[in-house]
């Protein structure tokens, strides 16, 4: 049976954003306005999400997916790069085909091979899958885009030495690259170690409260970890690849006033 619970249920909540508030008053984090702006961010964004998505879902066609992964692509991009301490000129378009090929390639992977989905279109399932791949593929390139910048930045030195030596400046910089990635899926490798054992997933956990089958629900988280461990990899590694010349003139010299 599924729990559909009212708003005088849901304002119930407030009992654990109260205990929230109240814990950063009294050890003076100074985190309260912080936490009630995200939390009617969050509360707004989401009723209109859930009123837009059942439009869309009515209209049931393949332009409607198109659009929407596009118009969420772009938006993923811009947000992930936001989370950069240092700014770098032109790393938007890397970003962007980053999360777009991730993201494409993984749930085309699922859709196509694991749930068999007819039409490849079907609204209720391109949208909510795309969604949740695009935000994991957002996160692990906004950690591989900080990464870099830093792996660079504490490098400098060596890598400008290396320069000096006749390097290419891909191999220069490779062992950065290559932390800026493994620092993209340390937090999606943790969880996979310890899903099941540590903590069931939220999304195993809506779908048992919704009266599905717990088997059926691990089937369905499983691919789902892997989904998002297949799009973390693939997204930061093509944008650190691509977002590696940026930070290099014409003529392979570092570009050092992107570190002052």
């Amino acid at each position: 049976m599924i729990i559909d619970p009212d708003i005088y249920d849901m304002s119930m909540t407030m009992l654990m954003f109260g205990a929230v508030v109240g814990l950063s008053l009294y050890d003076g984090l100074k985190l309260e306005k912080s936490l009630i702006i995200a939390t009617i961010r969050t509360v707004v964004q989401l009723v209109f999400v859930g009123y837009v998505i059942t439009a869309l879902f009515r209209l049931d066609n393949w332009w409607v997916v198109i659009l929407s992964f596009m118009f969420m692509s772009a938006v993923a991009a811009k947000a992930g790069l936001d989370r950069m301490k240092g700014a770098v000129p032109g790393l938007y378009a890397p970003m962007w085909l980053g999360i777009v090929f991730g993201s494409l390639y993984t749930v085309a992977v699922v859709t196509g091979a694991v749930l068999k989905v007819e039409p490849w279109y079907r609204v209720d399932v391109m949208i909510p899958l795309g969604g949740m791949i695009l935000g994991n593929a957002m996160n692990g390139g906004a950690i591989a885009a900080e990464r870099l910048y830093s792996e660079i930045k504490g490098r400098r030195e060596q890598i400008e030495t290396l320069l000096m030596l006749g390097w290419d400046y891909r191999a220069a910089t490779a062992e950065a690259r290559r932390e800026a990635v493994r620092a993209a899926l340390i937090p999606t490798i943790n969880t996979m170690t310890t899903v099941g054992l540590v903590h069931l997933p939220g999304i195993m956990v809506g779908q048992m409260l919704g009266g599905v089958d717990p088997g059926v629900a691990a089937k369905y988280q499983i691919v789902i970890m892997l989904m998002v461990a297949s799009s973390v990899t693939l997204t930061a590694a093509l944008f650190t690849k691509l977002a590696m010349k940026r930070f290099f003139t014409p003529n392979q010299a570092l570009r050092g006033e992107l570190f002052e």
